[in-house]
């Protein structure tokens, strides 16, 4: 097996669905398997998942609780039998030609260990999926009008790239989770995703933890998808600070600066 993608779903409604049909129009010459972790969810999401499973278009793995998505990842890895790894969101839909580009790259490059490609949303807007290294700040910065206002706007365009050149294929600090390759072996070494993090963060922890490992993090746009939701992180500073999923980024934030203060 050349390729193992792994997806996890809470209630995502009709994008599994979506997602799988993408995935099964791609023309590859080599046998790729779609395994599921459904987190537990309880809309028309997972009522799809079991027929598909049943009628052999996907593996579906259920842990029985929401363990989140870096876990998710990890605990539908452990059925992987493929030589390289895809973590993809529901939410995105791949081009026909898009896993044949990305291991093909991976095959003629040996030093990458994670590779991203160019993310469009449906409106055709790319998506600016790269960061480069951070500071807690930034990420206040970020979700402020302080992003407008010099010195801050320099620290923020560094931070979420401004003044990259999303049509260059380039090597990168971080890559965002919706959609990365790598080589299972590198995922396997590197122990996957940190589990300590139950939601965000744990992507660019997983490209630390890969470039600590000695392999290249690559952005690479000559394969290209198409993602259907923005981050859930998304809004002002305030207005994040109303919703729940807003507490688990901050918790997550803080672990991730934690964890790297030293590097």
């Amino acid at each position: 097996m050349k390729l193992s993608i792994t997806i996890v779903n809470y209630n995502q409604k009709y994008f599994p669905r979506i997602c799988v049909e993408a995935l099964k129009k791609s023309k590859t010459d080599f046998d790729f398997e779609i395994i599921f972790c459904d987190n537990n969810s309880h809309d028309e999401s997972l009522e799809y998942l079991k027929k598909a499973h049943e009628k052999g278009d996907i593996i579906l793995t259920e842990p029985g609780k929401n363990l989140g998505y870096g876990s998710g990842n990890n605990f539908a890895a452990k059925d992987a039998k493929g030589e390289y790894i895809l973590i993809l969101n529901a939410d995105i839909t791949v081009e026909h030609d898009t896993l044949q580009k990305l291991v093909d790259y991976l095959d003629a490059n040996k030093d990458i260990g994670l590779v991203g490609p160019k993310l469009v949303y449906h409106n055709g807007e790319v998506q600016r999926s790269c960061r480069r290294h951070f500071k807690f700040f930034d990420l206040f910065i970020k979700r402020t009008l302080l992003k407008h206002v010099w010195p801050f706007k320099k620290r923020y365009v560094n931070y979420v790239m401004d003044d990259f050149n999303h049509g260059s294929t380039q090597d990168v600090d971080l890559i965002t989770g919706a959609f990365m390759m790598m080589p299972k072996a590198v995922f396997d070494h590197i122990r996957g995703f940190d589990e300590r993090f139950f939601l965000f963060m744990e992507d660019f922890d997983l490209c630390r933890k890969t470039q600590l490992a000695g392999y290249k993090v690559v952005y690479y746009p000559e394969a290209r998808a198409t993602h259907y939701h923005k981050r859930l992180s998304e809004g002002s500073f305030f207005k994040l600070l109303t919703k729940k999923v807003s507490w688990l980024h901050l918790a997550s934030a803080l672990k991730y600066h934690w964890k790297w203060r030293k590097h």
